[in-house]
């Protein structure tokens, strides 16, 4: 069975969010393919994507962000406590045998959160013959070539947890499940459609984010509530539902950072103004009952610094800080 991605909420949400990367495959070189123009990354993302998450691994240069994907369990060694595996960065690097400051860009999607249909497209200088002897040496698996619409699939001869590999085009790669890796190559190769949609509009909005630095991640979802805690978790109040977050029909998130600063902005569309008050009021609510329940004032301090505002069908969250308070705050989410 192939693994997914980790697609949990405190990676999703989280600078770790960057780092959404799993296996590469490989085998022989598609020389004889056709080249092609694939277009951007998130090109590669089917029509039926439900989740997309692009980021600038530029943002592996950044010393505060390598600080906060340590704190959320992001980084190479995952986080002290409460961390439910390797943390993101070593956990690419572990399954594909490269190092993650060699890819320029990885986009992953999915038909949806912790869905079996996922994959990453993976942009970077690497020839398709080190992709292969690296995922081989990495997994001590052997991967077999198939055409598949002009580009080529590498399956792995055992294992059945194990990634499949797709080339796309020079330099472009998807890694994930045999389905997902095959729809990445059709849309670049064959008449499949791309993600498009509310989806991408509102991914594409939050790209522009208005903030000071660097935007190194974008996310979006259009099934928010699953990434949220569940009813029974210790952080939610037994009088509170987190229902009313069904309501949002797309939600997303941006991470940019500048020299010693880092902003976070989120972002919940939903149907009509009164849905979206609806969402306002309990997010309020949960912060406030989140800085009067938390124990250290500095977590205190970094949650009076996230601001909730709504206009209209729109539920905007807005965080500022310095690396030092997000780290704090990231530790305790």
């Amino acid at each position: 069975m192939v693994r997914t991605p980790s697609l949990d909420r405190r990676r999703l949400l989280a600078a770790g969010a960057t780092t959404l990367l799993a296996g590469v495959a490989g085998c022989n070189d598609s020389s004889g393919t056709e080249p092609v123009d694939p277009g951007e990354p998130i090109s590669q993302a089917p029509g039926n994507t439900s989740v997309l998450v692009r980021a600038d691994t530029a943002l592996l240069d950044h010393d505060g962000t390598e600080r906060l994907l340590e704190a959320y369990g992001g980084g190479r060694t995952g986080s002290d406590e409460g961390s439910d595996g390797p943390g993101l960065v070593a956990e690419f690097e572990g399954r594909t045998g490269l190092e993650a400051e060699s890819a320029d860009v990885i986009v992953v999607f999915a038909d949806e959160p912790r869905g079996e249909f996922a994959a990453y497209v993976v942009e970077g200088e690497w020839t398709e013959s080190t992709v292969v002897e690296s995922i081989e040496s990495a997994t001590d698996l052997e991967y077999e070539a198939r055409d598949h619409e002009g580009g080529t699939v590498y399956e792995p001869t055992g294992g059945d947890e194990a990634d499949y590999l797709g080339f796309v085009a020079e330099g472009r790669y998807a890694i994930g499940s045999v389905g997902a890796v095959e729809a990445a190559i059709e849309t670049a190769r064959a008449d499949r459609a791309s993600a498009s949609g509310a989806l991408v509009n509102a991914f594409e909005d939050a790209g522009e984010a208005d903030a000071e630095g660097t935007t190194y991640v974008t996310a979006a979802t259009d099934d928010p509530r699953a990434y949220l805690p569940s009813e029974d978790s210790e952080r939610v109040p037994d009088i509170v539902s987190l229902d009313v977050y069904e309501k949002a029909n797309v939600a997303t998130v941006s991470y940019a950072a500048a020299e010693s600063t880092v902003a976070i902005d989120a972002e919940m569309r939903t149907d009509d103004r009164s849905d979206a008050r609806g969402i306002a009021d309990l997010t309020v609510a949960a912060r406030s009952f989140l800085r009067n329940d938390v124990d250290d004032a500095a977590v205190a301090e970094e949650l009076g610094k996230i601001e909730i505002d709504q206009e209209e069908s729109v539920v905007t969250l807005r965080y500022r800080s310095d690396v030092e308070g997000a780290a704090t705050l990231a530790g305790y989410l």
